[in-house]
């Protein structure tokens, strides 16, 4: 697969030099010069196939190598991710069950089998990763009934969006993606007001991983609908402060499918013990906050279809937020775990 970036769609670059950078000299992050598009029949194929396998599958398209199913076992586990089942048709996709409780393990890991290289995973990566993942979930929920689903998300830095975003479009069967922001909401400002602050200033909160206010990977999701010039304005706005106002069309494009909740730090606290009254399940404080989004847009539009919330690190990673919480000491808490 060749590659192009989101400030320069003239010139192309092999998949070995998107494992090697974030991004291209120019600046723009790589994404893919001919996007792959999926078949109903390719999508039906998933449930014939184990997690592992088409994860392997989807990371051999991206970066012309060669993994088995086997290797994903050996890289990430045999069950590194699992479906739990709460009321409702709400699904949580645990994607951290690995030594560190958190799936940049899984990542790391998996980088490091497609190109021997021990440094960090590069942007790409990381959203390739996780598309994988992401085919790998809906053809276990195949395999059980489910032929499609919302998908829940925290914002951050856009990573998890802008991946479910892409495998969409690719043909999985994604319904709505709901983007859950903390008191960090410039997301929401800009998705349902038309307009953002580029020089906004974070705010710290209990959920530092969602404290972003000017998230990188919006970038992909202006340049896939706005193009080039659409970006060069975006850009133009963030480098002189100014607020940043897609044109009409374009917020029409980035709104199609996209629903933005925002979640208070308390209302994130309260859920974890609401959660565990209701159904028994431990959520980190990133899964609740990701759970409370989706809460919000089903009482606000009335969906009661699957969705399924991913959460890539485990209630271990902010053990004392999760105990304080649920009223329990830490060490009580990484024993129950």
């Amino acid at each position: 697969m060749l590659y192009v970036t989101t400030r320069n769609n003239r010139d192309a670059f092999t998949a070995n030099r998107v494992l090697q950078e974030d991004r291209c000299p120019d600046g723009g992050f790589y994404l893919p010069f001919r996007p792959p598009k999926f078949t109903h029949e390719e999508i039906d194929a998933l449930a014939d196939k184990s997690f592992n396998q088409n994860v392997a599958d989807i990371l051999n398209l991206f970066f012309n190598i060669k993994l088995t199913g086997w290797d994903i076992d050996f890289c990430a586990g045999r069950h590194s991710v699992r479906l739990e089942t709460l009321r409702h048709r709400i699904i949580i996709a645990e994607s951290w069950h690995n030594p560190d409780w958190d799936f940049e393990r899984t990542v790391k890991s998996l980088t490091f089998q497609i190109c021997k290289d021990t440094r960090m995973p590069t942007d790409w990566i990381k959203i390739a990763v996780r598309i994988a993942v992401l085919f790998g979930i809906f053809g276990e929920l195949k395999k059980s009934g489910v032929d499609s689903a919302d998908v829940s998300v925290l914002t951050g830095d856009f990573t998890q969006p802008i991946s479910a975003w892409y495998a969409r479009q690719w043909g999985l069967p994604v319904g709505n993606i709901i983007c859950s922001c903390n008191e960090n909401n410039t997301l929401w400002d800009l998705l349902c007001h038309g307009q953002m602050r580029t020089d906004a200033v974070s705010v710290p909160t209990i959920i530092p991983e969602a404290d972003v206010t000017l998230p990188a990977g919006l970038e992909r999701l202006i340049y896939e609908c706005g193009g080039g010039p659409e970006t060069l304005c975006y850009l133009d706005s963030c480098r002189k402060g100014r607020i940043y106002c897609p044109n009409d069309a374009v917020l029409t494009r980035m709104r199609k499918g996209m629903y933005v909740s925002v979640v208070s730090s308390h209302r994130t606290e309260t859920t974890i013990p609401s959660v565990y009254r209701t159904h028994s399940y431990v959520m980190s404080g990133c899964t609740a906050l990701a759970y409370s989004g989706l809460l919000d847009y089903r009482a606000k539009t009335g969906e009661t279809g699957y969705a399924v919330v991913l959460a890539e690190k485990s209630p271990v990673c902010d053990a004392e937020l999760v105990a304080k919480a649920l009223g329990i000491p830490v060490e009580t808490l990484r024993q129950a775990i």
